[in-house]
């Protein structure tokens, strides 16, 4: 694990913060110590997922989810729950979903569920860490960067009627 920071200058009276990025290994098993506590504090993370990087809070935290739509942008439609199992999310949340890529997984059992979004204009996950914090900026408390994400191009869909 290896830790670095940027910093933004900003054309706004506000003094620019430094962003903390840890690079984690993409098959670990445990989310860093530092993600938690940012997570548990309210803070904002940007983490890998199987489909790519988004940026999530703790969804436990109502300040913490309005932050994060204030930062990101995005719309309460755009905001995904994600889940240890399926099962925790009950009925409440139908878009929860278990993320698949080890990071995420790992950060989601050792805080409980987040809610997340892409943090990016496309709407889509980045692909990288960068991107995401190349549009927040310092509106992020913290990066896990494991590295490019290569999202797998969907399966054709089955020819309808069989083969004639």
């Amino acid at each position: 694990m290896s830790y670095y920071h940027l910093s933004f200058e900003t054309a706004l009276t506000r003094e620019p913060k430094p962003v903390s990025i840890i690079r984690v290994d993409p098959t670990g098993l445990e989310a860093p110590r530092r993600a938690l506590e940012v997570l548990r504090a309210g803070g904002l993370v940007v983490f890998p997922t199987e489909d790519g990087y988004l940026v999530g809070c703790s969804a436990a935290d109502p300040a913490a989810i309005t932050r994060l739509r204030e930062a990101s942008g995005a719309g309460a439609g755009s905001l995904t729950t994600l889940v240890a199992r399926r099962e925790s999310a009950g009925g409440t949340t139908p878009a929860a979903r278990v993320p698949r890529h080890l990071v995420a997984l790992a950060l989601v059992q050792g805080a409980g569920s987040l809610t997340a979004t892409p943090g990016v204009p496309s709407g889509r996950p980045a692909p990288n860490a960068q991107r995401v914090v190349f549009h927040l900026g310092d509106k992020v408390d913290l990066v896990l960067d494991a590295g490019p994400i290569h999202r797998q191009p969907a399966a054709p869909a089955a020819a309808a009627g069989g083969g004639r």
